[in-house]
């Protein structure tokens, strides 16, 4: 009973401070949620606010030819595929830290994604032809799907679905399979389609991705029907796509018209992000920092029901 009545109290104070430190980090404006970006071209990464002010350059030296990159707010780092130096990088969020992680067995790595809730990066390597991951600091590669590929360059996951998408540019296809790589499907099949780049919106059931060579946003269903053109005018060679869906956004780059636009889910509402200061924008991801209130009442949970309080 007072164990009980202990863990009710502890339980009230970890509530009443998150509420606290959520009003405060919104009221000084911490929260801030960012585009990253690589350019292959000017061999930058680099971010900014997702209404495009605030941009900088956080990586300049050390990198070739940067494709794609993934954020883990959470640890605090961002990861890139290097197609140049044939790596796989990582750096703190603001730039400092570069990390070498993988450096041997690839040849063109481009698409990245992460499960950091089981501390895995996965990636297509395009010239190797294979699905692959590896912990989080580069250790334990695994091949997971090394059949069947041609130039696989651009991947995605569903962490809670035990699955994961990716794109083939050589047979046109967009597969998924399981997280270790078996039970492989074919959900798209369309010659006509020049596919690039890939996300997820899992709770929705759709899958949005750039046709890069027909100027198209499309989506479809997780299982691959459904398929909707979205956006099919005004766009030169859209490549990389980020969802953003707190904000109900998607975020894309375009390599040749050299900007970065974003639009509302359903395709309505484009507007220019960055429009200078790109030569061939590539790999895009959004970055949504977790609410110190979240974070914390995470702890706490965490806290209380390892030591069997309740």
């Amino acid at each position: 009973m007072k164990s009980n009545f202990i863990c009710r109290i502890c339980f009230a104070m970890l509530v009443f401070m998150a509420v606290i430190l959520g009003i405060v980090g919104q009221v000084n404006g911490s929260i801030v949620p960012k585009i990253y970006w690589t350019d292959s071209s000017i061999k930058k990464i680099q971010r900014a606010n997702l209404d495009g002010s605030g941009v900088e350059d956080i990586v300049t030296s050390g990198i070739s030819m940067p494709r794609d990159i993934a954020v883990d707010v959470t640890g605090s780092k961002m990861y890139w595929t290097d197609s140049g130096l044939d790596r796989i990088q990582r750096a703190n969020l603001d730039g400092s830290g570069v990390e070498a992680l993988v450096t041997s067995g690839l040849s063109s790595p481009q698409g990245i994604a992460l499960d950091v809730v089981d501390g895995k990066m996965y990636w297509a390597d395009t010239l190797t032809h294979k699905v692959q991951r590896a912990n989080l600091d580069g250790g334990n590669v695994e091949d997971l799907v090394t059949t069947g590929l041609q130039w696989p360059r651009a991947i995605a996951l569903d962490v809670a679905g035990d699955k994961m998408y990716w794109i083939d540019g050589g047979t046109k296809k967009i597969q998924r399979a399981n997280l270790d790589g078996s039970e492989v499907e074919d959900l798209i099949a369309d010659g006509t389609m020049t596919l690039y780049d890939i996300d997820l919106y899992t709770t929705a059931g759709k899958m949005y991705w750039t046709d890069s060579l027909g100027a198209k946003i499309r989506r479809a269903n997780l299982d691959g029907s459904g398929i909707e053109d979205l956006i099919t005018t005004g766009l030169g060679y859209p490549r990389g796509i980020a969802l953003y869906i707190p904000g109900g956004k998607m975020y894309w780059t375009d390599t040749l018209r050299d900007k970065i636009q974003c639009a509302n889910l359903d395709g309505t509402g484009i507007t220019d992000i960055i429009t200078t200061g790109l030569d061939f924008p590539e790999g895009i991801s959004i970055a949504i920092p977790e609410p110190a209130s979240m974070a914390l009442l995470g702890i706490g949970l965490l806290f209380l029901r390892k030591r069997h309080y309740c």
